[in-house]
């Protein structure tokens, strides 16, 4: 009973100061990047002036809270704080539509990119150092690099990420009819659950005949979803193409996944995928003739 309350005393601490320090001043640092016309509508790597250092201070406290809440708690609530720390930065900051309008150029589409691959770079250095300190979570949300690339190398690996990947960038699609506030931040967390649904069913299927089934780990629907960020600007220069950007800006018309900011598909991952992928795995424990999974 005293550990049972104790652990819902550490949880709850731990989304208070997510939601009401950490996240706070993550989002004070990203307000320091600044577009051309000094408004806020710029991503790190779009603004006026470098937005590499924020991006990595950002990154570094939201890798070095959820390293200590993996320590005192478990990955699960870590990668749960994290998100609500970086929903933070992406619901303050500016939105994708005065982004490409005061630079509709395919070289903004391939700083997106690029700035979605350093965040998911890092971000998976955090999450494989965050693994080691948690001795207690099971294997489902383990992060090494040796555990990513034995998944990554499975048949159902690879149909975890491409369902991660093809469920997150249609859902944005559907989903993302405005560039309204907020909107990348709601828009990446239901693309991040249909990745984490879509893609665990993917996994799922590939290892219905085995003789030991085993949960899908998280690690490759989340490289999927963080992958969204990059591959979403680079269809951006096919379709609709940079000469169509500024006036698809002024109709209000963007794609849906260009609204979602490279900050965003990583929220997204982190906050998203483990609801989608709980819903297939509390399915799969409770169908008729099914063993419980080890937890």
């Amino acid at each position: 009973m005293i550990e049972a309350l104790s652990h819902v005393i550490k949880q709850w601490t731990a989304r208070a100061l997510a939601l009401c320090v950490v996240g706070p001043v993550c989002a004070s640092i990203a307000s320091g990047v600044i577009a051309s016309d000094g408004s806020h509508n710029a991503t790190f790597m779009t603004g006026h002036s470098s937005g590499f250092v924020p991006m990595l201070m950002i990154l570094g406290a939201v890798i070095v809270f959820g390293a200590i809440i993996a320590k005192l708690i478990d990955r699960r609530e870590a990668f749960l704080n994290m998100a609500f720390t970086l929903g933070w930065v992406v619901w303050t900051g500016g939105r994708m539509g005065g982004v490409f309008r005061l630079a509709p150029e395919s070289s903004t589409l391939i700083s997106l990119a690029i700035e979605s691959a350093l965040i998911a770079i890092v971000m998976l250095v955090g999450l494989s150092l965050i693994s080691g300190l948690d001795k207690k979570s099971n294997e489902v949300t383990r992060f090494n690099l040796g555990f990513i690339k034995q998944s990554l190398s499975s048949a159902a690996g690879g149909l975890a990420i491409g369902g991660a990947i093809i469920a997150g960038l249609l859902v944005a699609l559907i989903l993302g009819q405005s560039d309204l506030p907020g909107m990348a931040a709601g828009v990446g967390f239901l693309a991040g659950i249909a990745g984490g649904l879509v893609g665990t069913l993917a996994a799922t299927s590939a290892n219905k005949d085995s003789k030991h089934p085993t949960p899908t780990p998280y690690a490759p629907l989340m490289i999927g979803l963080m992958l969204c960020g990059v591959l979403a600007p680079l269809l951006g220069t096919i379709k609709p193409g940079a000469g169509d950007l500024f006036n698809l800006v002024l109709r209000n018309d963007l794609p849906g996944y260009l609204i979602v900011s490279p900050l965003a598909w990583t929220m997204g991952a982190l906050l998203g995928v483990p609801v989608g992928h709980a819903w297939v795995e509390h399915s799969a424990v409770n169908a008729p003739g099914v063993a419980p999974q080890p937890s």
